[in-house]
């Protein structure tokens, strides 16, 4: 913060960017020649409209007196008026070079500066696009560290911070030229260079500010339906909060759950899958009935078959396991596993929930072939486990991960358990497990079934997570997996994500 906040001062310097008539309703305005120390900033932003008493323009050499204040965490200048404003001729300024390491680590020194960074960069994160803010990587798409690292490794820490160190925010606001003509999207990996703006605080990131009008170039086109070989395909999905109840988790009203249903369905069909396994869908028959339906509208039949009803514990959303009737066939009911490693309340929580959602089996046969599915949504990182003695252990692994651990050492006992019932030694099991592939909980599934996933895929990632709040164990990596036991690995012929 300043030292100067809620005075009056007098300072001056050149306009170097203005966005008076933008969603910033301000300018920016730097000392010409600066203090010569690295560690402090140069410039400030001006709180001032274009329609209010003046307009000033770049190049404008301005003396004025304004108040200092702390705006959401930026040091900025307001309540000044016409008769404080001086023109003191006109004048340029160079936008600084910062290297990059540097500016990602003292960010605060450059706030309110012009700064240009003149290489190429690709965009690493579109999460707060539509606030305009676009995450942008010296080094191409960052990785989760313990997607490729073991947690805790110092090889896992040089990964994260250098991640860090190589990237930055890049806050377009009131452009809104910045998407790829071909899909009208920006997609991870699209890359722009010589960035040129000013840097500013909001909403609890340093973003710079275009000075221009930000271009991509995509380098990473939307791929095609999957085409997957194999006489019968099982697809899973995490349905992102599918729910029917309006106001929820889900949708709010009926136009955003209709938009939903039909991106869902499109999209399932076009996974040409036989088998469904589902994450996140509202604990309810309802809503799994309500896509079982959908998807019987789009196929022009009623092929579609659901599982049917299984113990649930009271845990908001729930797995669920979709068929085509005319492929497989369904023996005998589905069922859950009831264990403290999913059903137990964390002490204080409100609404007291179960920690996480039981895992869901079902025996399918298909051409004379008996096998089991097994589909899992493993204690998510988002929320603290502390008052379970599963505290975050800042080895990048995030919150509840002694619980994900538990989770997985259930699953392998689940899946001996149906393997000594049915009499059938083929099982697969997938789902979002909410840990990466170097974790803890995948490694221990690793111990008892085989990876088919990463036997198939290289570089596997289904999701980008980019919140600062982590930072630095942030990145795409893989979060949904797929295991087989032996005899079943054997039979895959293909894993696509």
């Amino acid at each position: 913060d300043s030292p100067f906040e809620d005075e009056y001062v007098v300072t001056e310097g050149i306009v170097s960017a203005d966005f008076q008539a933008e969603s910033l309703g301000g300018f920016f305005v730097q000392d010409r020649k600066g203090d010569g120390d690295k560690m402090t900033s140069d410039g400030v932003f001006v709180r001032h409209k274009a329609s209010w008493s003046y307009d000033v323009s770049v190049g404008d050499h301005v003396r004025f007196e304004g108040k200092v204040v702390e705006y959401y965490g930026q040091t900025q200048m307001e309540s000044i008026y016409s008769g404080d404003l001086i023109y003191c001729g006109t004048g340029t300024i160079n936008p600084t070079k910062p290297p990059l390491k540097h500016y990602s680590k003292y960010t605060e020194a450059y706030e309110g500066m012009l700064v240009r960074f003149p290489r190429h960069y690709e965009v690493t994160d579109t999460y707060g696009l539509k606030y305009g803010e676009i995450w942008l990587s010296r080094r191409g798409v960052v990785e989760t560290p313990t997607n490729q690292f073991r947690p805790g490794s110092r090889a896992a820490e040089r990964f994260a911070n250098r991640n860090i160190s190589t990237s930055f925010m890049i806050d377009v606001g009131g452009f809104s030229d910045v998407l790829d003509s071909a899909d009208d999207t920006l997609r991870l990996g699209a890359r722009t260079r010589n960035v040129i703006g000013a840097v500013g605080f909001s909403f609890g990131d340093y973003g710079v500010v275009p000075v221009h009008e930000v271009v991509f170039t995509s380098r990473n086109p939307r791929p095609g339906m999957p085409d997957v070989e194999g006489d019968l395909i099982v697809g899973s999905y995490n349905v992102l909060n599918f729910w029917t109840t309006l106001g929820g988790r889900g949708a709010e009203d009926s136009g955003q759950y209709d938009a939903q249903l039909s991106k869902l369905v499109d999209a399932m069909m076009g996974m040409d899958a036989d088998i469904l396994a589902l994450q996140e869908i509202e604990n309810n028959d309802a809503t799994i009935m309500a896509l079982r339906d959908a998807l019987n509208t789009a196929e022009g039949a009623d092929v579609w078959a659901w599982v049917g009803p299984a113990p649930q514990n009271d845990y908001p959303i729930r797995n669920e396991i979709l068929y085509r009737s005319d492929v497989v066939d369904q023996i005998g009911l589905p069922m859950t596993l009831a264990d403290p490693a999913f059903d137990t309340i964390r002490p204080g929580d409100d609404p007291g929930e179960e920690i996480g959602r039981r895992p869901l089996a079902q025996l399918f046969e298909y051409d004379g072939e008996r096998f089991t599915i097994v589909v899992n949504h493993f204690k998510s990182k988002g929320s603290p486990c502390d008052s379970i003695g599963d505290p975050d252990a800042g080895d990048g692994q995030g919150n509840c991960n002694l619980t994900r651990v538990r989770q997985a050492e259930v699953v392998l006992d689940f899946v001996d358990d149906l393997i000594a019932e049915h009499g059938e030694p083929d099982v697969l099991v997938v789902g979002d497990l909410n840990a990466y592939l170097k974790e803890d909980p995948v490694k221990t599934l690793e111990g008892g079934l085989e990876n088919l996933v990463t036997e198939y895929d290289s570089d596997p990632y289904s999701y980008n997570f980019f919140a600062m709040f982590a930072a630095p164990w942030i990145g795409r990596g893989l979060l949904d997996h797929a295991f087989g036991t032996e005899s079943m690995a054997d039979q895959v012929e293909e894993v696509m994500v």
